[in-house]
């Protein structure tokens, strides 16, 4: 049994890569996401273009602020309306969804890349979001926020009789 399930597993990856492209007589190997489930919810990419460079209007400065804050608020001024948070988007992509940051730290890792963390204490997306070369890497969510109180209520009302 153990066997079939083997072979059967076999066949499936071989049917696979039978649709892979080729630079010769290469077969190239997939993309990671070929093999995972795209986000979904309030972290999914919403035309999020990775393949564009991130150019220094992408970047926040160390207050948390985007050079082109007042352009996003015009019509037009961004590319695409977003409204969820995802991997890979830049630094002012997030900005632009979530606002400011309640603290922004910038600085360089092992390699010289710039990194900046944002934190968020008070939003509705409340976390750590953390970014290398000014694309998003993680996101460390924080506390949920405590639900709103109930207004107080007054004196019970005895049922006249």
């Amino acid at each position: 049994m153990r066997a079939v399930a083997v072979a059967v597993a076999s066949a499936a990856v071989l049917a696979g890569c039978s649709n892979m492209p080729e630079v010769g007589d290469v077969k190239l190997l997939p993309s990671a996401s070929a093999f995972v489930p795209a986000p979904t919810g309030e972290f999914a990419k919403t035309s999020v273009n990775t393949n564009r460079p991130v150019a220094p209007g992408d970047l926040v400065d160390g207050q948390g602020a985007c050079a082109g804050a007042a352009a996003a608020a015009e019509p037009g001024g961004v590319d695409r309306p977003l409204r969820g948070v995802g991997l890979d988007m830049t630094e002012c992509e997030v900005v632009t969804v979530i606002g400011p940051a309640n603290s922004t730290e910038i600085g360089a890792n092992e390699r010289g890349d710039r990194t900046v963390v944002m934190t968020y204490a008070s939003a509705e997306r409340s976390g750590i979001y953390r970014f290398t070369n000014g694309r998003l890497t993680s996101i460390e969510r924080g506390p949920e926020p405590p639900p709103p109180e109930r207004p107080a209520r007054g004196k019970p009302r005895r049922p006249s009789s």
